[in-house]
């Protein structure tokens, strides 16, 4: 799994990768990821909270390809898990002005200032986070940024070390 994480990001970086731009329900996508992930987070002891904003008139169609989307958002919700020893993890979604806001946020080891910096750079993994995930390749948040970015949207995370993290995805709604 991890070479091809690195292969696809060569290919992302080199325009390679053809998204297959439809019109998608990003719900959907959110509701069936937790679906696959809450047996993992209840493993773990962790508590899995969603909070769906569904008030009439709410919409979370947007153009995208499902495949890369649904990866970006397996990958926030997996290093949440893997990053949480105890407590939950929160994800959020809600439809406001014509922008799709999701966010995943956690109770675990939080991010360093100066980690912060290499948060979403190619390769760029924390000190912490190497000893919690011996598996970390540093391409996990970097593909993430360049997908939601094919999708001309943001991605940023706020956080504390010690106290959590919290990432944000903006996506324009259609």
């Amino acid at each position: 799994q991890t070479a091809d994480f690195v292969l696809n990001v060569a290919n992302m970086q080199n325009g390679l990768i053809k998204y297959d731009m439809k019109m998608i329900d990003f719900k959907d996508i959110i509701l069936k990821t937790l679906a696959e992930k809450k047996a993992q987070a209840e493993a773990k002891g962790l508590q899995m909270e969603s909070v769906i904003h569904d008030e009439k008139g709410d919409v979370y169609n947007i153009l995208g390809d499902a495949f890369w989307l649904k990866e970006a958002i397996n990958n926030l919700i997996d290093n949440s898990i893997k990053y949480t020893k105890t407590g939950k993890i929160t994800v959020n979604l809600e439809d406001g002005q014509g922008k799709i806001k999701f966010s995943v946020k956690d109770t675990g080891i939080g991010i360093t200032d100066e980690d912060k910096k290499n948060l979403f750079t190619e390769g760029g993994r924390g000190k912490d986070s190497v000893r919690i995930n011996v598996d970390s390749t540093g391409y996990g948040l970097y593909s993430v940024k360049l997908i939601i970015e094919a999708h001309h949207g943001k991605i940023w995370a706020e956080s504390e070390a010690g106290r959590g993290s919290a990432f944000y995805v903006e996506l324009e709604a259609v």
